[in-house]
């Protein structure tokens, strides 16, 4: 008998242990259990942003037999060029444009979702705790309340009867 009850509690633990399982499951089928967690809780893009960089390439093109000795840039106003002495200058411009993704696990925030319901429903149940012992607490607040009142009017009528 001894050895049959050490025997179920064995069985019991180590059959209903889920960490167990899914260890088991992990070694067997880790595909399996990879696709299961894909499924359930995917990565979710919470931002998406972009970044453009522009970088500008000067290219200085001499003219034979012209020398400058100070070197003058071409400025741009409302899409007509100045012109301006000294050496003709090409500008290119380059963009590169930077993609950045916030990803967030689904797993972890599903894990933060059910703390909070689990949170609430604590609370619930304190406010309603607290809520009847404050009805306990009036309640008892309302007894003192009458026996001073009657405490007083005893005393009262005593000093009337006294008086007399």
């Amino acid at each position: 008998m001894k050895y049959l009850i050490l025997l179920l509690i064995a069985v019991t633990t180590w059959s209903c242990n889920p960490s167990r399982k899914l260890d088991k499951l992990n070694k067997k089928h880790p595909e399996l259990l990879a696709k299961f967690c894909k499924d359930t809780f995917p990565c979710i893009i919470t931002a998406i942003d972009t970044v453009t960089n522009i970088e500008y390439d000067f290219v200085e093109i001499q003219c034979p037999g012209y020398e400058v000795s100070k070197k003058d840039t071409i400025w741009l106003t409302k899409n007509k060029t100045q012109l301006i002495t000294g050496p003709a200058v090409v500008v290119t411009e380059f963009k590169t444009n930077t993609i950045t993704k916030s990803i967030k696990d689904s797993a972890a925030l599903k894990s933060c979702e059910l703390d909070v319901i689990a949170l609430n429903k604590k609370l619930n149940e304190v406010n309603d705790k607290n809520t009847k012992l404050q009805n306990k607490v009036t309640a008892k607040n309302r007894w003192i309340m009458w026996l001073i009142i009657a405490l007083l009017l005893m005393i009262i009528g005593n000093i009337i009867q006294l008086k007399k």
